[in-house]
């Protein structure tokens, strides 16, 4: 395939099955300017499925680092009315959303940590009841990638402009499977087996589980009727999606309350376009107590001190380290990509879906049943080839999940 062609075969992808358009249906593109070619792309495949109005909401990342650094903190605390109206109106036209990063996940390393959390915060406070329909599946809602040119040097240091930005092109048309001679069929076939691995898990009906590994020796509580989830959701309407391309997890939310121990990271964090490296957390009764961090500590800091709820667990999900991503070798330092190269946890809000008739329970209700609520939902990467997870039932008894890192049920 020449460049366009792998853009397009990208772009249809994208919209044919990650957000499954529909005759009729309304989408926003968010993107960076940078990744303005496959916007147009994926704007043109989604007309031709059938979408009536394509919108972009496109940013300029050097126009974003002058903000920072010339704009005053209380500037990023700001929420204008015609920003909650918008936001109504999406959720109430149910109007379908594609996120694509494309910018170099180093964009603010040299921003001042209190504008990225108050912008976060900010940011949060804004999206709440939208973040809550995200979990809900609401509607049809796609989260990918397209590289530029700063954040394909970073990943490929030793290549240069164009031909790095190719490098990391190809890398993700292979990641989501977009190379393959019939991507729908590949999908097809990899949201099965993940999906099956997941009614597994939730038939296992474990208690609690424990990892242990070289970074990490924690013990994570299990909501009586907690579900796994694999790689695709079903919206409101009845519509198989795509959320994330790539996926290589199956995921569950945890008892918040029961989370005690270390936990380690093994990759890189991309938060707010800064780097969190290095770090661990403690937790007691579900909360963490302690944390250190090797490089972004006061991002860290700041990210934590969000709200109660960001101190405590919303996600746990299952990668083996024996996996696409984690083979190629490739650190994307972005969360997308990373976090299907090994087992993560997020910090953070939790999903209803991870709870039997969760869809249904007000916020209050979710929490009262051990799911996490807070305005941030942040993924960091745990595993690795020296990860074991054992699973633990109620009255005691164990069994291997997994042991060097990979799958052993």
């Amino acid at each position: 395939m020449n460049h366009q062609d792998k853009i397009n075969k990208y772009a249809q992808l994208v919209v044919h099955v990650g957000l499954n358009i529909q005759q009729g249906q309304k989408l926003l593109i968010s993107a960076d300017i940078d990744a303005i070619e496959f916007v147009r792309a994926v704007t043109e495949a989604a007309y031709k499925r059938g979408a009536v109005n394509v919108m972009q909401r496109l940013t300029d990342g050097p126009s974003t680092q002058l903000k920072y650094q010339y704009a005053p903190v209380e500037t990023f605390k700001e929420i204008y009315d015609y920003e909650k109206d918008e936001i109504k109106v999406h959720l109430k036209e149910r109007i379908a959303h594609l996120r694509i990063y494309s910018q170099t996940p180093e964009l603010l390393k040299d921003a001042d940590p209190e504008k990225i959390a108050a912008n976060a915060a900010t940011v949060g406070e804004l999206n709440k009841d939208f973040a809550r329909a995200v979990g809900r599946f609401e509607f049809s809602w796609c989260i990918v990638a397209f590289p530029n040119t700063a954040w394909a040097e970073l990943v490929f240091p030793d290549l240069k402009g164009e031909e790095a930005r190719t490098q990391l092109l190809d890398a993700m048309i292979k990641a989501v499977r977009a190379d393959q001679p019939d991507p729908v069929k590949a999908w097809e076939e990899h949201n099965h087996n993940l999906n099956s691995r997941a009614k597994l898990l939730t038939e296992k009906g474990y208690d609690r589980l424990h990892y242990k590994s070289e970074r990490t020796d924690v013990e994570i509580g299990l909501n009586k009727h907690h579900i796994w989830m694999g790689a695709s959701a079903i919206n409101a309407e009845g519509h198989e999606i795509q959320v994330n391309m790539p996926t290589e997890e199956v995921f569950t939310s945890p008892d918040f309350r029961r989370v005690n121990g270390v936990i380690g990271n093994t990759r890189p964090l991309s938060y707010n376009s800064a780097i969190i490296d290095d770090f661990s957390l403690t937790f007691k009764e579900g909360s963490v107590i302690d944390f250190e961090a090797g490089q972004g500590y006061e991002v860290l800091k700041n990210m934590l001190d969000t709200d109660e709820g960001a101190k405590r667990l919303g996600e746990i999900a299952l990668v083996p380290d024996d996996s696409p991503i984690s083979n190629s070798g490739i650190l994307y330092y972005n969360t997308l990509f990373d976090e299907n190269a090994s087992c993560h946890v997020a910090l953070g809000r939790s999903f209803p879906g991870a709870l039997k008739d969760g869809k249904n329970l007000a916020k209050e209700q979710l929490e009262a049943n051990g799911l996490n609520q807070s305005l941030i939902h942040v993924d960091f990467m745990i595993g690795g080839p020296d990860l074991s997870i054992e699973g633990i039932h109620a009255d005691g008894t164990k069994e291997f999940i997994f042991k060097d890192g990979n799958w052993v049920i």
